[in-house]
């Protein structure tokens, strides 16, 4: 049995719930988005939120909560990379999510340099190194554009690697992968 549409009023206890419940039901990948600062401190987030957003000029959007710790990097910097991560590297999204777990973020996994000194993951499936070329402030979050100025692909077994998705509020695996 179907739901009534539900007028958008933000107040509405309703509304509320079926939005929260509706957008935990909505599939995404997992991304871990590294910085550096200015002064040579890395700096990274779990983010569900980066999406690919032209191909003319190759960009990738990313929201960011400005009370994340990353966020004055990626402002005063300019750069960040997004780490495309595997199923198996869910541990990663522990220490990339949970402020007190920050000073442990690049504690473990293969981390390298890339350009502008952004650090990456050698085991990510992609790597996208972007220049911010605008930013717009949306409440409690900016949407970052970032150009892509680099790619990196993953390790040559990929093929075999699922993504991590994230839904209602854990991980998934994509099924039958025959379309994937």
């Amino acid at each position: 049995m179907s739901h009534p549409a539900l007028p958008c009023r933000e107040a509405d206890p309703d509304f509320s719930e079926s939005l929260r419940t509706a957008l935990r039901g909505t599939p995404v990948n997992v991304s871990i988005l590294t910085t550096r600062d200015r002064g040579g401190i890395n700096h990274g987030l779990a983010v569900t939120t980066a999406v690919p957003f032209s191909t003319h000029r190759p960009a990738m959007i990313v929201a960011v909560k400005h009370s994340a710790s990353a966020y004055p990097a990626i402002r005063d910097s300019s750069y960040f990379c997004l780490n495309q991560i595997a199923a198996e590297e869910i541990d990663l999204l522990d220490r990339f999510s949970r402020s007190d777990l920050r000073a442990q973020r690049f504690a473990t996994g293969r981390w390298s340099v890339g350009p502008h000194g952004l650090p990456y993951l050698d085991s990510a499936t992609a790597c996208f190194f972007c220049d911010v070329q605008g930013a717009h402030a949306h409440e409690d979050q900016t949407v970052f554009i970032g150009r892509i100025i680099g790619v990196r692909l993953g390790p040559d077994d990929d093929d075999c690697r699922d993504p991590l998705i994230w839904i209602n509020g854990r991980a998934a695996r994509l099924a039958g992968r025959e379309y994937a």
